[in-house]
């Protein structure tokens, strides 16, 4: 029993390690906010740029994670992929900045209507 759960410990560092590597890396992909440019491309790149976050997200959690777990013999149980889920929800999202502050800009200062988007 304690073992699993020093196991768990191990391959959820090592997961926030592997994602603490990468986010700063999808981060700096994209542009920051430039407020010169119209909603409608500031939008765009928001959506590109969650697109890309859920691309990595699953490619991490198929493959990457899968092959930790097999390493270190961890079943991948519902309690298991809860957790890891989260992790990697709040550690991807939590560290993209750029995606923050163009979110901040949209919805505070300018909010979306429709007639906005096509302007």
């Amino acid at each position: 029993m304690l073992e699993n759960i020093l196991k768990i410990c191990i391959v959820s560092l090592v997961h926030i390690f592997i994602l603490f590597s990468i986010a700063p890396i999808i981060d700096n992909a994209f542009s920051p906010l430039q407020k010169k440019d119209s909603n409608s491309e500031i939008l765009f790149e928001i959506i590109t740029q969650l697109l890309f976050i859920s691309i990595a997200w699953s490619v991490l959690n198929q493959y990457v994670l899968k092959a930790i777990n097999r390493y270190f013999k961890i079943r991948h149980t519902k309690v298991i992929n809860n957790i890891t889920n989260t992790i990697s929800s709040l550690v991807l999202i939590g560290l993209q900045s750029h995606l923050i502050n163009k979110l901040k800009y949209i919805t505070h200062e300018h909010p979306l209507r429709i007639f906005q988007i096509f302007d």
